[in-house]
């Protein structure tokens, strides 16, 4: 192991984090689920536009009856200021309150939604997802109908051909409305196609034909578009391929043409779908996105978590990591008193080890520690940075990482008591539910063990060093 890659670690033994009132870092709204992020700033104040899945554990579609408005002015601390259901537009059906954006133009306020129009009557067409815009002075209340009637008459752009056989057709979904330095302001959208039309400047009217959007990328084009300029640079962000990948395109200008540039992050772990956003605030870059990370999460019961954004010099994207720590800790990493050369490391099963550092997947040496049960203000849990949602767990006189089934049962086997380490330095771990369990090292493993010899207690003895 090289000397640079351990200073990439820290250097500094720290004290765990487990105070009374520390927020959850991933995902950034525990209360509920939310999906299909959107960030506007106003006044100072970030909020945040989400959909409000409502689907039972066990549901096979989305169930969105409502959009959830959520601010911050700290981006760590969001309080929930508005819930507008789906019946804003009485011309829709559904809980189909799917991904939407505002953007705020000559003090008013306009949300492009997605929503379900119903099945006709009489004609050939058989119904499907559709754009509607919703206006007010306010970015959280009084949102009405701009319209009466939607945006867009899905009968104006043409499914993919694997939406021909359905009742429906959902390629005009997901908006996302950008103005340009010119004040000129552009509506993006799709699924499977990507599309694009100029708004006139009401905002509520498209100004000329629509645009159908095709460039060179390594697999196909799903949904949740976004654009953004920094720098005199356009980028769209989008999901591409399914399970969704996140990638990124760049311009010289928001009508393209566009070239494909990268992956922003990979396919997540238990969810087939990723929508983002990108948020400027205070200085700052962010990325805003979904994931399956609260307990009993999955498909369509998602949550909102955010990173921080960087660029390189020459104007493209660093690739993202989806991290417990999020944009508010840092990550720790446990070092053995055993052997101060290794670390415990998880991987994608259940089993962690001990091994040292290497930089090629030093991910798996980084964990987010804060405790599920807060008792005495010394307790802490371990989830593996990478895998959120995820706990070290005490299991049948063992160790395993397991998902949070969300449980008050799961959370105290979860939770470990951090005392003195049992040499005299360093911390010890015992488990919240039997204090004569401690973790250890056994064999180049994690487990749980009864030390009593000098040894198993230098087994069951670590540092915690925080990680960049």
């Amino acid at each position: 192991m090289s000397t640079s890659f351990k200073r990439t670690l820290g250097a500094t033994l720290v004290g765990l984090a487990g105070a009374a009132g520390v927020q959850a870092d991933n995902p950034i709204i525990t209360e509920r689920f939310s999906a299909d992020p959107a960030a506007l700033v106003h006044d100072g104040k970030v909020y945040l536009y989400v959909g409000h899945d409502e689907a039972t554990v066990d549901g096979d579609f989305f169930v969105l009856k409502e959009w959830n408005i959520y601010s911050s002015t700290d981006l760590e601390n969001w309080t929930l200021e508005g819930e507008v259901p789906r019946t804003i537009f009485e011309w829709a059906d559904g809980d189909s309150a799917w991904a939407a954006q505002a953007v705020e133009r000559d003090g008013k306020f306009y949300w492009y939604t997605t929503v379900r129009m119903p099945v006709p009557e009489e004609g050939d067409w058989q119904g499907g997802y559709t754009l509607g815009v919703a206006v007010s002075d306010d970015p959280v209340t009084g949102w009405k109908d701009a319209l009466g009637k939607p945006l867009i008459d899905p009968n104006d752009t043409e499914p993919a051909p694997h939406m021909i056989e359905h009742s429906h057709s959902w390629d005009d979904i997901d908006p996302s409305v950008f103005i340009d330095h010119d004040g000129q302001a552009y509506l993006y959208w799709g699924n499977s196609h990507l599309y694009y039309a100029k708004l006139k400047d009401n905002m509520i009217e498209f100004d000329g034909e629509v645009h159908k959007v095709e460039f060179d990328m390594p697999g196909t084009f799903t949904e949740a578009p976004w654009v953004h300029e920094k720098d005199g640079k356009y980028y769209l962000t989008y999901a591409m391929n399914y399970p969704e990948e996140l990638a990124y395109a760049m311009s010289d200008s928001p009508e393209g043409p566009w070239e494909y540039k990268g992956l922003l992050m990979d396919v997540l772990e238990d969810s087939g779908t990723s929508h983002q956003a990108i948020l400027e605030y205070q200085g700052e870059d962010y990325f805003i996105y979904h994931t399956s990370a609260l307990p009993t999460g999955g498909n369509f019961r998602r949550s909102v978590s955010m990173e921080f954004l960087e660029y390189n010099a020459d104007g493209t994207i660093k690739k993202l990591t989806p991290t417990a720590s999020g944009i508010t800790h840092a990550a720790q990493a446990l070092q053995s008193h055993a052997d101060t050369d290794e670390y415990v490391r998880y991987g994608d099963g259940e089993e962690t080890t001990l091994a040292e550092l290497n930089a090629a997947d030093h991910w798996q040496y980084k964990w987010h520690v804060e405790p599920l049960v807060e008792q005495g203000g010394n307790t802490v849990s371990f989830q593996p940075e990478t895998r959120m949602g995820y706990y070290l767990v005490a299991q049948d006189g063992d160790v395993a990482i397991v998902e949070h089934d969300g449980t008050d049962e799961f959370a105290r086997a979860a939770t470990f008591e951090r005392v003195d380490g049992l040499v005299g330095e360093g911390a010890s771990f015992r488990s919240l539910e039997n204090r004569e369990h401690y973790l250890m090292v056994n064999g180049g493993v994690l487990t749980l063990g009864q030390p009593g010899s000098a040894s198993e207690r230098k087994a069951a003895t670590f540092d915690v060093i925080p990680t960049e």
